[in-house]
């Protein structure tokens, strides 16, 4: 059974709100009094009621400076009004109503049709923020449809170009008899940068499932910057050679950090491939990596891109975000990165988060040092 709804009554004439209080209450509804204006503002903000029967001549704030108050606020501005006033004539009811009133009630009134004139008010007031669910709903709806099928339809795409630029060249390189063994090699290397895409769009799927289902493998293990962190760099980088990208790693040659090895490689390659994916050509892609005492690290990558708005460098760790974008989405990938980057972190105790940089953009990703109950795998 739902709460009955809460009245407040602004009413400086004591008697008449004592009275008016009581025979409300007593109809079922909670009832709220305020004796002016001012009292009537600060018990609204504290506690919005679902209704204000107000008195409309009472010191200032008077009832329709109050409701011009209201409406100015945009958590208040909704809260429906009843004036009670002794202005009988139309020009006052014009008044009343072009100050936002929802109905308007003339004193002396009958005890019944107030209450009418309340519950036609509540009724229709409810019925609209239903309609006004409903279409949120609906729009809602709408939105998540429009998302599918361009998850869909990118997805396609995403498995079906690196799918046939595997096949074809892996055909050629089988049917066709190469004079040159360099154009035989380039046809293979083609088709092995096309493989690592599609492995690497199949371990952002498993990912992504093993995130939902809050089975995300957490066991650190030894992880070796140079084959499992700088290798997989400079090979990703080999996608981008028609950019002309310069790299620089700042950072030892050799250290071991403690994490989630295969997790970890994939989550930080993310967030490298976007350095090199927004970069302009002939950019510098900077890789920074301190690494703690204790197999901990602070990592860094700084690009040369156009860099990341402040009121959207947390929208950008949603997943699909990029792929939201519809039509006008410029780059390849499922718009996961940042997502699956950010929980594999996380799911660590560390955290990637997105700052200002020098040049672009400036991303950073914290791994903590193990706990001292954590084991730390070979």
């Amino acid at each position: 059974m739902a709460d009955p709804s809460t009245i407040l009554i602004v009413d400086d004439e004591p008697a008449l709100l004592l009275g008016l209080a009581s025979k409300i209450r007593r109809r079922g509804y909670t009832v709220v009094t305020a004796v002016d204006g001012r009292d009537a503002l600060e018990k609204i903000r504290s506690a919005p009621p679902d209704l204000v029967l107000s008195d409309v001549m009472m010191p200032p704030p008077n009832g329709f400076e109050l409701r011009q108050i209201l409406s100015m606020d945009a958590r208040l501005a909704s809260i429906p009004f009843i004036f009670l006033t002794a202005r009988s004539g139309v020009q006052d009811r014009i008044v009343g109503l072009k100050n936002g009133a929802d109905d308007y009630i003339t004193k002396p009134f009958e005890t019944e049709e107030l209450f009418a004139r309340i519950e036609a008010v509540l009724r229709r007031v409810h019925v609209e923020r239903e309609r006004a669910v409903e279409d949120t709903k609906d729009a809602a709806r709408k939105d998540m449809e429009k998302l599918k099928q361009e998850i869909l339809q990118n997805f396609h795409h995403e498995l079906r170009t690196p799918l046939t630029n595997i096949l074809l060249p892996l055909e050629m390189a089988a049917n066709r008899r190469f004079e040159n063994p360099e154009e035989q090699s380039r046809i293979i290397r083609v088709a092995l940068s096309n493989a690592d895409r599609l492995e690497s769009l199949v371990t952002d799927l498993v990912l992504m499932s093993n995130i939902d289902q809050g089975n995300l493998n957490r066991i650190r293990q030894t992880v070796d910057l140079r084959s499992n962190v700088y290798a997989p760099i400079r090979s990703r980088m080999e996608r981008y050679q028609d950019k002309n990208l310069v790299l620089q790693v700042e950072g030892p040659d050799q250290a071991v950090l403690s994490a989630p090895r295969r997790e970890f490689s994939h989550a930080f390659l993310h967030l490298v491939d976007n350095a090199f994916k927004f970069s302009p050509a002939q950019g510098v892609v900077a890789v920074r990596v301190q690494p703690g005492q204790g197999g901990g690290a602070t990592l860094e990558v700084e690009d040369a891109g156009p860099g990341i708005p402040l009121a959207l460098r947390e929208k950008v760790f949603e997943r699909f975000y990029q792929i939201s974008q519809g039509d006008t989405r410029q780059h390849e990938g499922l718009g996961v990165g940042l997502t699956i980057a950010r929980e594999v972190f996380k799911s660590v105790g560390g955290d990637v988060q997105i700052l200002d940089g020098v040049r672009g953009c400036l991303v950073r990703a914290i791994l903590p040092d193990p706990q001292p109950d954590e084991h730390v795998y070979g």
